[in-house]
């Protein structure tokens, strides 16, 4: 069923963005439902005021997003079930970029995932199995055996990580994580700078968030993510609050 929705004319800066803006808000406020058929390239050119190339580019944009079903020329294409996941994960690979990978950035986001991070932690206890706790204590033996190299160290410090947030089984915690993932392996150099000697104090905060998991107490948990923080002011990489 083809649905016919009003568009504003559009000013010449930016324009496929503002075209999938507007797509994109007709879609979440209930205009457009899904299996809806959106106006063909040509009627939304013209609907918009714009080239067809930008309305092409507007919707290979939200079919990225995972919000349409894109059909070039005059079959115009079709709303999809919305995929929050798959929404989410195509806005991180967006934002990951809109990040400065620099000394600052790092410290923020030190302090955000702070919070995520004992979320997951708690999470895993609960979800976590036998196997899956031997996976994580592999990645325990591949971080030991880098001994103070914090170049092989860091990548598979941050595939723990990773590996953390997807056992939490929470698609939210896994979608920030992977945001944080992103970041970090982008910034990399900036990271390892940050660490030049620190490898097994890094280590050890690993182990004993790992040994708490296992514990399966919370309160074990708790005291591993307070210790994590003291140790990370104690490296100067954030200030204590206040």
């Amino acid at each position: 069923m083809k649905k016919t929705v009003q568009y504003k004319p559009l000013k010449k800066n930016r324009l496929y963005e503002d075209v999938a803006d507007q797509i994109k808000k007709t879609i979440f406020n209930g205009d457009l439902k899904p299996g809806d058929q959106l106006p063909s390239e040509r009627d939304l050119a013209v609907m918009f005021n714009v080239g067809r190339p930008t309305v092409r580019e507007a919707l290979r944009t939200l079919s990225v997003l995972g919000l349409i079903e894109s059909n070039q020329g005059f079959k115009g294409s079709v709303v999809k079930e919305i995929d929050i996941a798959q929404y989410f994960e195509a806005m991180g690979e967006q934002f990951v970029w809109m990040i400065e990978a620099n000394e600052n950035s790092f410290k923020e986001m030190w302090q955000a995932r702070q919070y995520v991070e004992l979320g997951i932690a708690h999470l895993v206890a609960e979800n976590a199995g036998e196997q899956e706790i031997k996976d994580l204590e592999k990645y325990i033996s591949k971080m030991e055996a880098c001994g103070d190299d914090i170049k092989k160290y860091f990548p598979i410090a941050m595939d723990f990580h990773l590996k953390l947030a997807q056992l939490s089984q929470n698609k939210m915690f896994h979608f920030i994580w992977k945001i944080f993932y992103e970041v970090c392996i982008k910034g990399s150099p900036v990271f390892e700078g940050m660490y030049p000697d620190k490898v097994n104090k890094l280590l050890e905060c690993n182990k004993i968030m790992l040994e708490a998991i296992k514990s399966r107490d919370p309160d074990n948990i708790n005291q591993a993510m307070k210790k994590h923080v003291e140790e990370e002011i104690l490296m100067n990489f954030i200030q204590p609050n206040g």
